[in-house]
């Protein structure tokens, strides 16, 4: 198991064994042979120096790593490419002569080749494969160009550095019982079951040769018994009446039992011969001594561990060779800042509804970019290549991407769940990228008026069904997150139907106006919702009855401005602050109507587009702007980014003529 390694994947369990190198095993186990009591970190420092894959690469844990991974019987061997430089006149290369283990040569060149080709690693103008035997991978370099930067991108980007979890589960027999049990061993468990192994193979073949031994020579005594008086022997079998006559008179003459007289009587007759007699004698003679030697290794624990070592050493120097992999520990490289090497690029970001995302260089009108079939456009972002987009779903989690890796395709796009891990039925809500100009910008007196230790706009608030609202700090969401996003907002427990109804970005001086099912309004300052640093629950936005919830809101800094939303009997209604009063948050809010619900929030695309130090909302979906530059101080909010499809499946229809309330 640890030489050749072993992967394997069980109910409730499974093995990830890497290989090891045969000599240093070897050499573990000769060290526990002579002294039994040798602890792991012994064996570790000085014999098991760490895994050893066929493909080379470098491991990049430290001594005390390993010996921890030994100890636990689980961890992880960072596992590093190795390479070096090769230069031919003014031609500089890099030649990976090493891989991780696992990893497949084709899919790293292919991935590689990827990302020179999307401009991603300008710094590598051609990739060729040289390998035969050995691994021989060429990246031709600008002029110029750092080699360690450009090994810095591919060791973060590309699989060439990558992890292998050790998991050292195996099956170890169980005194008592012939059925083995599953147990995660540490490196000294795994040696001594090895030798333990070892010393009953070696057992039972001495016993079963010794067994083969003493037959062969309870056969050749018989044979010397009948050398002895050969002419009375020939005279039995001569004056016999056949085969069974003649066994039965041999065995009561010369004492011999059945196996014998039948060997005897199977003898050609050029075996009487003096020298074949004499060879036979010679024969019992060794044999006898051989399992004389048997029985005294078995009879001896000592000399049994000898015989084992021995074994154990010649295999050593008939199939060890050196160690491939280096334990190097941890690599110092040149830091690669990705964005110095992106090229700077305006684009607009386009978000569905249904979770498709793309960029492209420019438009004409919504009307014209490609969404598909039942599905609609939600956001359509300005950013610079070099800047991030944030998706936020209705789950609480914030999931960013730099806009660079972004499919630039006037076609569909890709589904974000290719990027990220998304639950069942999560869904954006909130889409914005980090593009300053593409951003709601602060007045000086909102920024002087900020509490000490506040982070400085712009920020997302977020409201949830069950009333609650937070704000928090855009920025903390810059970075590209794993797969699995970042938690942003903590649902309420006791409402299992809670969920995030939109993630908007604001500067201070907005009016949030939100509405509930039940037919409910309230406006109040953004400004009274405190700052977070971290993800929470937030704090109370409306006071809900207790099957009520919240169906939409939006930020607005205009009176005439607002969220539009419509009731179960069609008529539609603006919640605009010229015409509800702005109180404070906490509040139940005041009775938009009497009779029926809320049926549906009428959301508008959010369309941003670049203008010096900020941009605006467009107007409608019909006459949205696309370039505001020469604008007015328009709304720095967005509408509530819930579609008219989705009302249906949070509000239950009544029949027309039913009233509530």
């Amino acid at each position: 198991l640890l030489i050749n390694g072993a992967t394997g994947i069980a109910v409730g369990m499974a093995t990830s064994i890497p290989p090891h190198n045969l000599r240093e095993v070897v050499d573990a186990l000769l060290r526990l042979i002579d002294e039994p009591d040798t602890p792991l970190e012994t064996l570790v420092r000085k014999h098991v120096r760490g895994p050893d894959f066929p493909t080379g690469c470098a491991i990049l844990n430290t001594r005390d790593e390993l010996v921890d991974i030994y100890s636990r019987g689980q961890g992880a061997i960072e596992m590093q490419g190795t390479w070096q430089v090769e230069t031919e006149g003014r031609r500089t290369s890099i030649v990976i002569d090493s891989i991780p283990w696992a990893l497949n040569k084709a899919t790293l060149i292919t991935d590689i080749a990827d990302h020179v080709r999307s401009g991603k690693l300008p710094l590598v103008v051609d990739i060729r494969d040289e390998s035969t035997e050995d691994i021989r991978i060429v990246l031709e370099l600008k002029r110029d160009a750092d080699p360690e930067a450009a090994m810095a991108y591919l060791f973060r980007r590309t699989a060439l550095q990558s992890r292998f979890s050790v998991n050292l589960t195996a099956l170890v027999p169980v005194p008592g019982t012939d059925v083995p049990v599953p147990r995660r061993l540490d490196l000294r468990e795994m040696l001594r079951y090895f030798l333990d192994f070892r010393r009953e193979v070696v057992e039972r073949r001495l016993r079963h040769d010794l067994s083969q031994l003493e037959k062969r020579i309870h056969l050749l005594r018989g044979f010397v018994l009948i050398f002895d008086a050969l002419d009375e022997a020939i005279r039995i079998i001569r004056a016999s009446s056949g085969k069974p006559d003649a066994r039965e008179a041999l065995m009561e003459r010369f004492g011999l039992d059945h196996e014998q007289a039948e060997a005897i009587l199977e003898t050609r007759l050029y075996k009487l011969a003096q020298m074949e007699i004499e060879a036979i004698r010679s024969e019992l003679a060794e044999k006898e001594a051989a399992a004389a030697e048997i029985r005294a290794i078995l009879s001896s624990e000592e000399r049994l561990w000898g015989l084992v070592r021995s074994e154990l050493a010649e295999v050593r120097e008939a199939f060890g060779d050196r160690r491939r992999s280096r334990v190097t520990g941890p690599q110092e490289l040149t830091e690669f800042d990705e964005e110095v090497y992106i090229v700077a690029e305006d684009s607009f970001v386009m978000v569905t509804r249904e979770g498709w995302i793309k960029r492209q260089k420019s438009y004409t009108d919504l009307s014209t970019i490609r969404v598909r079939e039942g599905d609609e456009l939600g956001w359509v972002l300005p950013a610079s290549t070099r800047e991030s987009l944030v998706l936020f779903t209705d789950r609480g989690r914030a999931y960013t991407l730099r806009v660079a890796d972004i499919p630039s395709t006037t076609g569909y796009g890709d589904a974000v769940q290719t990027r990220f891990d998304f639950a069942d039925n999560e869904r954006i809500v909130g889409a914005w990228t980090t593009d300053p100009r593409a951003l709601p910008q602060a007045s000086e007196e909102t920024l002087a008026n900020l509490p000490p230790d506040t982070a400085p706009p712009p920020w997302i608030v977020a409201v949830s069904r069950g009333g609650r609202t937070l704000r928090l700090p855009l920025e903390m969401f810059r970075e590209p997150s794993t797969v699995n996003g970042r938690l942003y907002m903590r649902l309420e427990s006791t409402r299992p139907e809670d969920a995030i109804v939109g993630a908007v970005a604001c500067e201070g001086s907005e009016v949030v106006s939100l509405a509930s099912r039940n037919g409910r309004c309230l406006l109040f300052p953004v400004d009274e919702v405190s700052v977070l640093s971290g993800a929470g629950k937030g704090v109370m936005a409306i006071k809900l009855d207790p099957k009520d919830t919240v169906i939409g809101f939006r930020l607005t800094t205009e009176r005439m401005d607002g969220l539009e939303v419509e009731t179960n009997r069609g008529r539609r209604e603006v919640i605009r602050p010229n015409k509800f009063a702005v109180t404070k948050r906490g509040g139940k809010g005041r009775e938009l109507i009497r009779l029926g619900y809320i049926a549906a929030v009428h959301p508008r695309t959010v369309e941003l587009t670049f203008r010096e130090g900020s941009a605006e909302e467009g107007a409608d979906d019909e006459d949205a702007e696309h370039d505001l530059t020469a604008g007015g101080e328009g709304a720095s909010g967005a509408p509530m980014p819930a579609s008219e499809e989705d009302a249906p499946s949070q509000l239950p229809l009544v029949d027309d003529g039913e009233e509530e309330r």
